[in-house]
Protein backbone atom coordinates (compact mmCIF):
# COMPACT_ATOMS: atom_id res chain seq x y z
CA UNK A 1 0.00 0.00 0.00
CA UNK A 2 2.76 2.58 0.74
CA UNK A 3 4.12 1.81 -2.73
CA UNK A 4 0.95 3.11 -3.59
CA UNK A 5 0.34 5.99 -1.90
CA UNK A 6 3.84 7.01 -2.57
CA UNK A 7 2.96 6.76 -6.61
CA UNK A 8 0.15 9.34 -6.10
CA UNK A 9 3.51 12.14 -5.50
CA UNK A 10 3.97 11.80 -9.26
CA UNK A 11 0.65 12.30 -10.28
CA UNK A 12 -0.07 14.50 -12.72
CA UNK A 13 -3.57 15.24 -13.81
CA UNK A 14 -5.53 15.56 -10.75
CA UNK A 15 -9.45 15.18 -10.87
CA UNK A 16 -11.10 16.73 -7.39
CA UNK A 17 -14.65 15.72 -6.91
CA UNK A 18 -16.51 17.85 -4.11
CA UNK A 19 -19.69 16.73 -2.89
CA UNK A 20 -22.76 19.22 -1.63
CA UNK A 21 -22.16 18.57 2.15
CA UNK A 22 -18.61 19.12 1.96
CA UNK A 23 -19.83 23.19 0.67
CA UNK A 24 -21.90 23.92 2.82
CA UNK A 25 -22.53 24.62 6.83
CA UNK A 26 -25.19 22.65 9.22
CA UNK A 27 -28.26 24.87 7.97
CA UNK A 28 -27.63 24.31 4.58
CA UNK A 29 -25.84 28.30 3.32
CA UNK A 30 -22.25 28.37 1.47
CA UNK A 31 -19.48 27.62 4.02
CA UNK A 32 -17.10 30.18 2.42
CA UNK A 33 -13.99 29.20 4.64
CA UNK A 34 -14.91 26.08 3.53
CA UNK A 35 -14.73 26.77 -0.10
CA UNK A 36 -11.31 29.03 0.40
CA UNK A 37 -9.81 26.18 2.31
CA UNK A 38 -10.55 23.71 -1.04
CA UNK A 39 -9.80 26.36 -3.31
CA UNK A 40 -6.37 27.42 -1.48
CA UNK A 41 -5.63 23.03 -2.19
CA UNK A 42 -6.39 23.65 -5.90
CA UNK A 43 -4.43 26.36 -6.35
CA UNK A 44 -1.57 24.97 -4.39
CA UNK A 45 -1.47 21.90 -6.50
CA UNK A 46 -1.49 24.34 -9.74
CA UNK A 47 1.36 26.15 -8.37
CA UNK A 48 3.32 23.42 -7.88
CA UNK A 49 2.85 22.02 -11.63
CA UNK A 50 -0.23 19.71 -11.40
CA UNK A 51 -3.16 19.78 -13.75
CA UNK A 52 -6.19 20.45 -11.40
CA UNK A 53 -9.27 20.02 -12.43
CA UNK A 54 -12.50 20.25 -10.08
CA UNK A 55 -15.87 18.75 -10.55
CA UNK A 56 -18.17 20.55 -8.24
CA UNK A 57 -21.69 19.79 -6.97
CA UNK A 58 -23.22 22.55 -4.89
CA UNK A 59 -25.26 24.09 -7.24
CA UNK A 60 -28.73 22.97 -6.19
CA UNK A 61 -28.01 23.52 -2.44
CA UNK A 62 -26.92 27.20 -3.51
CA UNK A 63 -29.68 28.03 -5.25
CA UNK A 64 -32.15 26.38 -2.52
CA UNK A 65 -29.97 29.42 0.10
CA UNK A 66 -30.66 31.94 -2.28
CA UNK A 67 -34.30 30.99 -2.93
CA UNK A 68 -34.86 30.96 0.82
CA UNK A 69 -36.40 27.42 0.38
CA UNK A 70 -37.23 25.57 3.79
CA UNK A 71 -35.66 22.24 2.10
CA UNK A 72 -34.73 20.22 -1.34
CA UNK A 73 -37.16 20.46 -3.54
CA UNK A 74 -38.80 17.44 -5.05
CA UNK A 75 -40.36 18.51 -8.13
CA UNK A 76 -38.09 18.75 -10.80
CA UNK A 77 -38.93 22.16 -12.29
CA UNK A 78 -37.54 23.60 -9.12
CA UNK A 79 -34.70 21.51 -8.83
CA UNK A 80 -33.43 23.01 -11.70
CA UNK A 81 -34.65 26.53 -11.34
CA UNK A 82 -32.33 26.41 -7.94
CA UNK A 83 -29.94 24.26 -10.31
CA UNK A 84 -29.99 27.50 -12.33
CA UNK A 85 -29.61 30.20 -9.79
CA UNK A 86 -27.43 28.96 -7.82
CA UNK A 87 -24.61 27.50 -10.58
CA UNK A 88 -24.48 31.63 -10.80
CA UNK A 89 -23.76 32.06 -7.68
CA UNK A 90 -21.66 29.31 -7.01
CA UNK A 91 -18.87 30.18 -10.13
CA UNK A 92 -18.99 33.49 -9.07
CA UNK A 93 -17.45 32.55 -5.91
CA UNK A 94 -14.75 30.38 -7.27
CA UNK A 95 -13.89 32.87 -9.71
CA UNK A 96 -13.62 35.32 -7.07
CA UNK A 97 -11.25 33.06 -5.18
CA UNK A 98 -9.32 31.21 -7.53
CA UNK A 99 -8.90 35.18 -9.12
CA UNK A 100 -7.52 35.99 -6.11
CA UNK A 101 -4.92 33.94 -6.01
CA UNK A 102 -4.11 34.87 -10.02
CA UNK A 103 -5.43 31.56 -11.54
CA UNK A 104 -8.89 31.96 -14.35
CA UNK A 105 -11.16 29.21 -14.35
CA UNK A 106 -13.45 27.88 -16.69
CA UNK A 107 -16.85 26.59 -16.19
CA UNK A 108 -17.84 23.24 -17.79
CA UNK A 109 -21.53 21.98 -17.78
CA UNK A 110 -22.06 18.30 -18.96
CA UNK A 111 -24.45 16.06 -19.11
CA UNK A 112 -25.09 12.07 -19.35
CA UNK A 113 -25.95 12.72 -22.79
CA UNK A 114 -22.55 13.74 -24.07
CA UNK A 115 -20.99 10.61 -22.73
CA UNK A 116 -23.12 8.68 -25.00
CA UNK A 117 -21.95 9.86 -28.25
CA UNK A 118 -18.64 9.66 -29.73
CA UNK A 119 -18.62 13.30 -30.79
CA UNK A 120 -19.83 14.48 -27.36
CA UNK A 121 -17.29 13.10 -25.93
CA UNK A 122 -14.56 14.01 -28.09
CA UNK A 123 -15.56 17.40 -28.22
CA UNK A 124 -15.70 17.97 -23.86
CA UNK A 125 -12.32 16.28 -24.04
CA UNK A 126 -10.92 18.95 -26.35
CA UNK A 127 -12.38 21.70 -24.11
CA UNK A 128 -11.47 20.37 -21.08
CA UNK A 129 -8.00 19.69 -22.94
CA UNK A 130 -7.25 23.13 -24.29
CA UNK A 131 -8.47 25.04 -20.61
CA UNK A 132 -5.98 22.69 -18.88
CA UNK A 133 -2.88 23.83 -21.72
CA UNK A 134 -4.11 27.33 -21.07
CA UNK A 135 -3.45 26.65 -17.63
CA UNK A 136 -6.88 26.68 -16.58
CA UNK A 137 -8.61 25.32 -13.80
CA UNK A 138 -11.71 23.71 -15.54
CA UNK A 139 -15.03 23.90 -13.16
CA UNK A 140 -17.06 20.98 -14.00
CA UNK A 141 -20.78 20.34 -13.10
CA UNK A 142 -23.42 18.75 -14.11
CA UNK A 143 -25.99 20.78 -16.04
CA UNK A 144 -28.63 20.40 -13.79
CA UNK A 145 -30.82 23.33 -14.93
CA UNK A 146 -31.68 21.21 -18.19
CA UNK A 147 -30.42 17.86 -17.26
CA UNK A 148 -32.83 14.67 -15.30
CA UNK A 149 -29.82 12.47 -14.30
CA UNK A 150 -28.35 14.18 -11.72
CA UNK A 151 -30.52 12.28 -9.02
CA UNK A 152 -28.94 8.93 -10.40
CA UNK A 153 -25.94 10.55 -10.93
CA UNK A 154 -25.26 10.42 -7.30
CA UNK A 155 -23.96 13.83 -6.76
CA UNK A 156 -21.77 14.16 -9.46
CA UNK A 157 -20.03 11.01 -8.47
CA UNK A 158 -20.13 8.82 -11.59
CA UNK A 159 -19.80 12.09 -13.58
CA UNK A 160 -16.13 12.77 -11.70
CA UNK A 161 -14.95 8.85 -13.11
CA UNK A 162 -16.35 9.37 -16.49
CA UNK A 163 -14.46 13.09 -16.68
CA UNK A 164 -11.08 11.55 -15.06
CA UNK A 165 -11.98 8.76 -17.54
CA UNK A 166 -11.92 11.41 -19.86
CA UNK A 167 -9.22 13.14 -19.50
CA UNK A 168 -6.56 10.23 -18.82
CA UNK A 169 -6.23 11.55 -15.12
CA UNK A 170 -3.77 10.14 -13.03
CA UNK A 171 -5.64 10.09 -9.48
CA UNK A 172 -9.20 10.75 -8.84
CA UNK A 173 -10.19 12.64 -5.38
CA UNK A 174 -13.69 12.50 -4.42
CA UNK A 175 -14.03 14.52 -1.18
CA UNK A 176 -16.80 14.24 0.95
CA UNK A 177 -17.60 14.42 5.13
CA UNK A 178 -16.22 10.79 6.12
CA UNK A 179 -12.60 10.01 6.33
CA UNK A 180 -13.07 7.40 3.75
CA UNK A 181 -14.80 4.24 3.92
CA UNK A 182 -15.68 2.37 6.89
CA UNK A 183 -15.87 -1.66 7.88
CA UNK A 184 -17.97 -3.11 10.41
CA UNK A 185 -16.47 -2.25 13.40
CA UNK A 186 -16.44 1.45 12.52
CA UNK A 187 -12.79 1.65 11.57
CA UNK A 188 -11.10 3.44 8.63
CA UNK A 189 -10.35 1.24 5.69
CA UNK A 190 -7.01 2.37 3.93
CA UNK A 191 -6.91 0.65 1.00
CA UNK A 192 -8.98 -1.58 -0.91
CA UNK A 193 -7.86 -3.66 -4.28
CA UNK A 194 -11.30 -4.42 -5.63
CA UNK A 195 -14.74 -2.59 -4.86
CA UNK A 196 -16.62 -6.16 -4.20
CA UNK A 197 -20.30 -6.64 -3.56
CA UNK A 198 -18.77 -7.13 0.22
CA UNK A 199 -17.13 -3.34 -0.06
CA UNK A 200 -20.73 -2.12 -1.07
CA UNK A 201 -21.89 -4.03 1.46
CA UNK A 202 -20.08 -1.70 3.92
CA UNK A 203 -21.86 1.39 3.11
CA UNK A 204 -24.23 2.47 5.78
CA UNK A 205 -25.08 5.64 4.34
CA UNK A 206 -28.57 7.18 3.44
CA UNK A 207 -28.76 10.29 1.51
CA UNK A 208 -28.68 13.16 2.70
CA UNK A 209 -31.36 16.11 1.96
CA UNK A 210 -28.96 17.90 0.70
CA UNK A 211 -27.36 16.17 -1.79
CA UNK A 212 -27.86 13.07 -3.97
CA UNK A 213 -24.93 10.60 -3.08
CA UNK A 214 -23.76 8.13 -0.68
CA UNK A 215 -20.54 6.21 -0.20
CA UNK A 216 -22.38 3.55 -2.44
CA UNK A 217 -21.83 5.71 -5.44
CA UNK A 218 -18.52 7.12 -4.78
CA UNK A 219 -17.19 3.57 -4.47
CA UNK A 220 -19.38 2.64 -7.73
CA UNK A 221 -17.98 6.36 -9.35
CA UNK A 222 -14.28 4.21 -8.16
CA UNK A 223 -14.93 0.92 -9.40
CA UNK A 224 -15.16 2.74 -12.83
CA UNK A 225 -11.82 5.00 -12.44
CA UNK A 226 -10.18 1.82 -11.16
CA UNK A 227 -11.38 -0.16 -14.65
CA UNK A 228 -9.48 2.69 -16.40
CA UNK A 229 -6.19 2.14 -14.36
CA UNK A 230 -7.20 5.49 -12.02
CA UNK A 231 -6.80 5.22 -8.39
CA UNK A 232 -9.11 6.88 -6.51
CA UNK A 233 -8.84 8.51 -2.86
CA UNK A 234 -12.04 8.94 -1.29
CA UNK A 235 -11.42 11.41 1.41
CA UNK A 236 -12.80 14.23 3.96
CA UNK A 237 -13.28 17.54 2.27
CA UNK A 238 -13.76 19.10 5.84
CA UNK A 239 -9.38 18.68 6.46
CA UNK A 240 -7.36 21.57 5.67
CA UNK A 241 -5.04 20.50 3.71
CA UNK A 242 -6.34 17.29 2.39
CA UNK A 243 -5.46 17.54 -1.55
CA UNK A 244 -1.74 18.34 -0.61
CA UNK A 245 -1.74 14.82 1.94
CA UNK A 246 -2.87 13.03 -0.58
CA UNK A 247 -0.73 14.31 -3.75
CA UNK A 248 2.26 13.78 -0.75
CA UNK A 249 1.23 10.03 0.04
CA UNK A 250 0.36 10.40 3.36
CA UNK A 251 -2.52 7.66 4.59
CA UNK A 252 -5.65 10.22 4.02
CA UNK A 253 -8.86 8.61 3.44
CA UNK A 254 -9.46 5.45 1.61
CA UNK A 255 -6.82 4.25 -1.72
CA UNK A 256 -8.98 2.46 -4.62
CA UNK A 257 -6.86 0.74 -6.91
CA UNK A 258 -7.60 -1.81 -9.73
CA UNK A 259 -5.31 -5.15 -9.45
Amino acid sequence: MKETRNSLKQAKRVVVKVGSRVLVDETGKPDHDRIFSLVSGLAAGHSETHEMLLVSSGAIAAGIEALKMAQRPTALPDLQMAAAVGQTRLMNLYSHLFGQKHIMVGQVLLTDAIFRVSDGRTNAKNTLQNLIEHRIIPIINENDAVSTEEITFGDNDILASLVATLVNADVLILLTTTDGLRDGNGDRVPFIERVSEDILALDRGKNENLSTGGMKSKLMSAAKAAEADIPVVIADGRQDGIIQSILNGDDAGTLIVSR
